[in-house]
């Protein structure tokens, strides 16, 4: 019965945030496609028609057999001209297009000299994402990025591999850093336990790691394209527990200064079975997490709703989507609807229009 009464107590309170029917201020949309291998591609006026205002397509795979990118890029394997269609149908048209873009984890890579090393408690094991702290895999990184900007595209939006996770980093170019700029030596267990100084200034040299090379992807890509716009996928935990994001993923919530949008990955199916909430709870941390998010980043803030269920890939109800579309705070003005197919337009129009 207290569960119930707790449950009960949240979902009122959730719903007692939600603002009226035609309250919401003046917002962009946008819609993240999640494929690219669409037989013909979403024209540029059914998602004006939509109520949506960018486009972003995905334009890379990390399939272990038939991964490449989607654009020639003079490196990696293309697995087929999918960006040339879309510049193409979307030059002339009213909608910018934007290019959705892996960062480490390409699962076809075979290149074990640039590829990362993790600490699995016993020993190091490769890690299929290209190591942050090696310069030739960092320069590549940043090479990917810069062919990307020279297409026709109006921004870029990077993945959320950027990142470092727990027992990432170990390479012998890691471990060689470490110790360059600690002094200590490069332990992975004393690197691990919590509390350490091992591990706070494994922690900081991670972070500042990440955040090097975001600001050489955003230089890069600028230099290539000048005034073109960059985003960053983030992790739902990073507003509300930054120091959880900083320690699980090397990011810091409060830096990356080259970044023009923070696409916030407010998913939330997968908050509610990652954190095993009830409904009511979820909509409460979701409102909560949004609000931190619009004090750290302002109007840099993106917020994105999940269009279909992971797992199941059916479209989430229109009802679920209308009921956390309302829980985004007045002053967020862009919402990102991801991953979508050309199919859920209509599904989004009427989540827009409410």
């Amino acid at each position: 019965m207290r569960g119930t009464c707790r449950c009960s107590l949240a979902l009122l309170l959730a719903a007692a945030i939600l603002p009226a029917a035609g309250a919401f201020p003046e917002r962009r949309h946008e819609v993240q496609f999640r494929r690219n291998d669409y037989g013909a591609v979403p024209a540029p006026s059914l998602l004006a028609a939509a109520g949506l205002g960018k486009a972003i397509l995905r334009v890379f795979s990390d399939d272990e057999r038939g991964g490449g990118l989607y654009f020639a890029n003079g490196r990696f394997p293309v697995v087929r001209p999918a960006l040339e269609a879309w510049t193409g149908a979307y030059a002339a048209g009213p909608l910018p297009l934007w290019a959705w873009m892996g960062a480490r984890k390409f699962a076809w890579l075979d290149d074990g000299e640039l590829l990362d090393r993790e600490w699995d408690g016993s020993g190091f094991r490769v890690v299929p994402k290209l190591d942050l702290f090696h310069p030739g895999a960092v320069d590549l990184i940043v090479s990917l990025f810069a062919a990307l900007a020279r297409q026709p595209v109006a921004g870029i939006l990077i993945q959320d591999d950027l990142t470092l996770l727990r027992r990432e980093g170990f390479s012998a170019w890691g471990r060689a850093a470490f110790i360059r700029a600690s002094g200590l030596a490069a332990d992975p267990r004393l690197m691990l336990a919590q509390g350490t100084a091992q591990q706070r200034a494994w922690e900081a040299l991670k972070a500042a790691r990440v955040g090097a090379t975001l600001d050489r992807i955003a230089g890069a890509c600028r230099a290539a394209r000048p005034g073109i716009a960059i985003g960053l996928n983030v992790h739902y935990e990073a507003p509300l527990s930054p120091e959880r994001a900083r320690s699980w993923y090397a990011f810091d919530a409060r830096g990356a200064a080259g970044i023009d949008f923070f696409y916030l990955m407010a998913y939330h199916r997968q908050m509610r079975a990652e954190m095993r909430l009830g409904e009511g709870d979820n909509r409460l941390y979701f409102r909560r997490m949004l609000e931190a998010a619009q004090r750290l980043w302002g109007d840099r803030l993106v917020v994105k709703l999940q269009v279909r269920d992971w797992k199941s890939s059916e479209p989430i109800p229109l009802d679920e989507l209308r009921a956390y579309y309302g829980l985004i705070p007045d002053g967020v003005g862009r919402v990102c609807f991801a991953a979508a197919d050309p199919e859920d337009l209509d599904l989004i129009s009427r989540v827009i229009a409410r």
